[in-house]
């Protein structure tokens, strides 16, 4: 059952160890294993590495989300993670707005995770990840009523948002990586 803790820094599944004896230290002694179990530790709030106060005042809330599943999904997984701590903002559109998409990306295992107009306002910064753990080669489609060119012009990018290397087609996006493009020209 994927557990997300959108709240608690720190998660103890089955047993309480971050406490054992030299397991700061040795790592000989970490659990290498974790057997079927129903028992969650939070580590919410504590001093085992001096980093809080003894006490901590005000309400604090911890919020965390379980979902029942038939088997692990990565992307699945990676998609409730993203939807609980990046939950979508509506607003209202007008009458006449397009219906199809912004954005449409094959395969659906490589995700966008971020989408916005560059700081120049000249084209869109795209932050795609690779969901499921394997390298992928993804294509992405801008809405046609946004597309005044079939083939925008698409580049690597740095989190300057400059255009570095261009991509021509499809995108090399490594298993469990990042990859940032600035795309122009849409």
């Amino acid at each position: 059952m994927p557990c997300v803790s959108l709240d608690a820094p720190l998660v103890e599944i089955g047993d309480i160890t971050t406490t054992l004896l030299g397991s700061q230290k040795n790592p000989n002694v970490w659990r290498r294993h974790i057997g079927p179990t129903q028992r969650f530790y939070s580590w919410v709030m504590n001093n085992h590495w001096g980093t809080n106060c003894a006490y901590q005042e005000g309400a604090v809330k911890f919020r965390y989300a379980l979902r029942p599943h038939a088997g692990y999904d990565p992307v699945a997984a990676s998609r409730l993670a993203i939807g609980l701590s990046q939950p979508l903002l509506a607003s209202a559109a007008a009458a006449d707005s397009p219906n199809d998409s912004l954005l449409l990306i094959e395969p659906d295992d490589v995700l966008a995770l971020t989408l916005k107009p560059t700081q120049d306002g000249k084209g869109w910064i795209v932050r795609l990840f690779g969901a499921s753990g394997e390298d992928r080669k993804a294509r992405l489609f801008w809405a046609k009523s946004l597309a005044r060119n079939s083939s925008p012009r698409m580049c690597l990018s740095d989190l300057s948002e400059q255009a570095l290397t261009p991509v021509d087609g499809e995108v090399a996006v490594a298993g469990l990586d990042l990859v940032t493009l600035r795309i122009e020209s849409i």
